[in-house]
């Protein structure tokens, strides 16, 4: 079910039977915006049908799309950390560039939020590729404390600096 919002924009978390949905909107984002995402295009354009369908049938995630009226326009996930089940990882923001600006990051937050509390999670952690001041100030409105800096080689092949934030619940 949709949730509604002002200005026609609603947020709804993916069902395995949205499949393609997700996989449209996902291979969009890593095409438009390969330097912010910690996969590539050459990799999940590979992915089969079972493979979309089991991205979104893992309890341990939740993928939400952003709509604009009945158009898919964003897509955002949240998951429990591989590592530690009492610490969710918010992952793979995308709003196309002409609904940018608009405020609508705090419907991803609020809703990855909401899901790991749901999931009885004590801390949620993001982070962004250093110099995406847009990921950060959205982080921060949020209430996250930075923690702590790494060096990455990102997908796109350059290394640069994963800047780390926790949110403590």
């Amino acid at each position: 079910m949709k949730s509604n919002t002002e200005d026609n924009y609603s947020l709804h978390r993916l069902l395995p039977s949205e499949w393609a949905e997700y996989k449209s909107i996902r291979l969009e984002a890593l095409q438009s915006n390969a330097e912010m995402f910690g996969s590539s295009y050459l990799k999940e354009v590979t992915y089969s049908q079972n493979d979309w369908i089991a991205l979104l049938e893992n309890d341990k995630r939740a993928i939400f799309v952003l709509y604009n009226i009945d158009s898919i326009i964003g897509l955002t996930g949240v998951a429990i950390d591989r590592d530690d089940a009492t610490s969710a990882v918010l992952f793979s923001s995308f709003i196309r560039p002409e609904h940018r600006g608009k405020g609508l990051a705090r419907l991803f937050y609020q809703a990855r939020i909401d899901w790991a509390r749901e999931k009885k999670c004590s801390s949620i952690t993001v982070s962004h590729r250093a110099g995406n001041e847009i990921s950060k100030a959205a982080n921060q409105r949020f209430g996250f404390k930075y923690t702590y800096t790494k060096e990455v080689t990102w997908p796109d092949g350059v290394s640069a600096d994963e800047v780390m934030y926790v949110l403590q619940l």
